[in-house]
């Protein structure tokens, strides 16, 4: 029900919410009555009403012989949100600090579609700040299949500040590309793509690894993993040793 999203949001299950909502149309009411009003069998009504008391969200309260429970008034939600706010805020460096020193499983995100490969590229721009650097495989096809979003990716990238460090496959086509280097925060070298062909772009930065692929459909993955990036990162130097700068490829192209 379109009223009960505010309680939705609170933790409240439906029932939870049936119940609460029973309870402020009634006032002050007994359990079979607000199972009544409710819906909710009364069984699972008792239960729900003890649980809200404990919350804070219900009284309770003793008229000769009947128990009967009354509703705070709402504006006492938005109390009981902010309190969980503050405990949240308090035992958070805790929880962070346990999770970090936990061993983990590297975390696997995919992402399908052109559209799919749009947000895998755009997560750099979220995770990166000024100064960092990304470093990567880049195939001509990303340049070539969206343009336009290429176009405005680097130029969000290059307002932030982040610059990055990239092997490309030697192929006249990077020419147009890579003559903007400098003014766009790239440092180049080439490859033979002959020898060394490669059909996916690949981004290593931070404790993650990036590869989209445009054939023969698009998608992309993001696995987030400190020994796997390190691991690669290991690799891209290797390979970038091996590599020759762009400027000696094409030398009337800077």
């Amino acid at each position: 029900m379109e009223y009960l999203k505010s309680l939705q949001s609170l933790g409240l299950n439906q029932n939870e919410q049936e119940v609460y909502f029973a309870l402020l149309q009634l006032e002050k009411a007994t359990a079979n009555q607000i199972a009544y009003k409710s819906g909710v069998k009364r069984p699972t009504t008792y239960d729900i009403l003890y649980r809200l008391r404990q919350e804070g969200y219900i009284a309770e309260t003793i008229e000769g012989k009947k128990r009967k429970f009354v509703a705070h008034s709402p504006e006492k939600l938005q109390e009981i949100l902010f309190e969980k706010q503050r405990i949240l805020e308090k035992d958070l460096p805790k929880l962070i600090s346990i999770y970090n020193t936990k061993a983990k499983k590297p975390k696997v995100v995919y992402y399908e579609g052109l559209e799919g490969l749009k947000q895998l590229y755009y997560d750099s721009l979220s995770s990166l700040n000024n100064g960092d650097e990304i470093l990567a495989y880049v195939t001509v096809k990303t340049p070539e299949v969206i343009p336009d979003y290429t176009a405005n990716y680097v130029k969000k990238r290059v307002e932030k500040g982040i610059s990055i460090r990239g092997l490309y496959n030697n192929s006249p086509k990077m020419r147009g590309y890579l003559k903007k280097n400098k003014e766009q925060l790239r440092t180049t070298r080439v490859l033979d793509s002959k020898k060394f062909p490669f059909e996916n772009e690949i981004n290593i930065y931070k404790d993650k690894i990036v590869i989209g692929t445009y054939e023969p459909e698009p998608y992309g993955i993001i696995i987030e993993s400190k020994q796997i990036a390190d691991t690669q990162r290991v690799i891209f130097e290797l390979a970038w040793r091996g590599a020759k700068p762009y400027e000696i490829i094409f030398p009337n192209n800077k």
